[in-house]
């Protein structure tokens, strides 16, 4: 039997997107049932939201990194159902003779070797460096691959949408089912605010200067030209009175009071309510993480959606999550 590890080095990959983490936890999965091998189930490395430590050179400070157990979050028996797993403690305990180890092609982050021989008890490794990280390519080089009972994917930090859901649509569907949080956190969400307008204002992310291809830096340009507030609340109201609602659920990242303020006078002299939902700078005990949780479980319950421009494939994780969520893509609406 072939097991295969996604190993994610803290060091070079560090986000506080949970739903950037749980895409990339499907595409593990993905790779691993079409190479019928066990998934070594990955903890997550987490840097503890907080948009506003960044330098004078537009990078993000981080201020420390948590590491996150799956289980602590997740319903991993539901993961159990469709993938054959194994936790990292039990994965440890193995001794490996045969290992494949890929490293993301041009990595100037060296491969450790006492690392191998000592934490994961890997005797010997081939290793090759030239596969770029996307699923569908990794998934068809693995499936060339043989006599190799494990396999090491260094440096897994891909990010984006997935992009083979295109192609796998009934695996995409099957996967992302499987992944739901506990219950404990849906049992602890009681508001009732179905005939409700969901806004979602991504702000934090656009305060960085957000490199990128020529393509990418135009979409942050026009973001943040529809994102802007007077754009934001004609979409709002439009909505609102299309569709004859009069409550607003607002969820937003690093965003000023003076703005929200405004948002709230505005929205009054049309008779929409509006209900602020704020990441919060409480990061112990995993207080964001149940924060975000919590916003996704909210959000999906409302009958309309408002994301930031763009569409399905090129959207906030977070809110294509909350999307997915709700299992139904009626009255959702991007920004104009």
């Amino acid at each position: 039997m072939t097991y295969i590890f996604f190993y994610e080095n803290y060091d070079i990959y560090k986000t506080e997107q949970l739903c950037a983490n749980l895409y990339r936890l499907m595409e593990m999965i993905f790779i691993a049932r079409k190479i019928n091998a066990i998934l070594v189930l990955p903890n997550f490395y987490f840097t503890p939201r907080n948009n506003e430590l960044i330098d004078k050179n537009n990078e993000l400070i981080i201020d420390r990194i948590e590491l996150i157990d799956l289980q602590n979050i997740l319903d991993i028996n539901q993961i159990y159902n469709i993938c054959k797993c194994i936790s990292l403690t039990e994965y440890f305990k193995l001794k490996h003779k045969n290992t494949k180890l890929i490293s993301k092609e041009n990595d100037n982050i060296p491969i450790n070797n006492n690392m191998y021989f000592t934490i994961y008890r890997i005797l010997k490794y081939d290793i090759e460096n030239k596969i770029k990280y996307s699923s569908l390519n990794i998934l068809n080089h693995l499936i060339n691959l043989q006599n190799f009972d494990n396999i090491i994917i260094h440096n897994y930090n891909r990010l984006g949408n997935p992009v083979w859901y295109h192609t796998y649509q009934d695996e995409y569907k099957l996967i992302r089912n499987s992944i739901k949080f506990h219950n404990k956190y849906y049992n602890n969400i009681n508001t009732e605010i179905k005939n409700t307008l969901m806004v979602h204002w991504r702000r934090g992310d656009f305060k960085l200067d957000l490199e990128g291809e020529a393509e990418t830096k135009e979409y942050y340009k026009k973001y943040n030209k529809l994102n802007k507030i007077d754009n934001l609340l004609k979409n709002i109201i439009y909505r609102s009175i299309e569709n004859e609602i009069n409550n607003v659920f607002l969820i937003t990242n690093a965003t000023e009071e003076s703005e929200l303020n405004t948002i709230s006078s505005i929205l009054k002299e049309f008779n929409i309510e509006l209900k602020i939902f704020k990441s919060i700078k409480d990061n112990n005990n995993l207080n964001y993480l149940f924060t975000d949780i919590s916003g996704l479980i909210i959000g999906s319950k409302c009958k309309y959606h408002l994301h930031g421009y763009g569409n399905f494939d090129r959207m906030s994780q977070y809110g294509r999550w909350m999307i997915e969520e709700r299992n139904d893509d009626k009255q959702i609406y991007f920004i104009e």
